[in-house]
């Protein structure tokens, strides 16, 4: 979602279809993602509908993602394009959290 934002407003207009193609994950498994962060604090979600006259009704969501001042990492987009298994995808991904913000060091 970050990387589909704008970086200076931490705005983000993807939507959930287009999250669920870049992760490869479920729709449903999106939503509820997204439901954690907003109940979690660090996302806040405002829907709008705008009705079209060959569409019908378009329901949009903004994400604006609460800003992070600290501890923090980036991940090369080319992580998610590896075929890991989930469990060592998952050990690195701990791996990269615990790192000093946006380095590959740990104290």
């Amino acid at each position: 979602m970050k990387y589909c934002s704008n970086y200076k407003t931490n705005i983000s207009h993807v939507t959930e279809e287009k999250l669920s193609l870049l992760t490869g994950l479920d729709e449903r498994t999106i939503r509820r993602s997204i439901k954690r962060l907003k109940d979690a604090g660090y996302l806040t979600v405002q829907t709008t509908i705008k009705e079209d006259a060959d569409r019908g009704f378009i329901k949009r969501n903004s994400y604006f993602i609460k800003p992070v001042i600290k501890d923090y990492f980036f991940l090369d987009n080319s992580f998610f394009k590896r075929n890991y298994s989930a469990k060592i995808a998952g050990l690195l991904l701990l791996l990269k959290a615990i790192c000093l913000n946006n380095t590959d060091a740990i104290q």
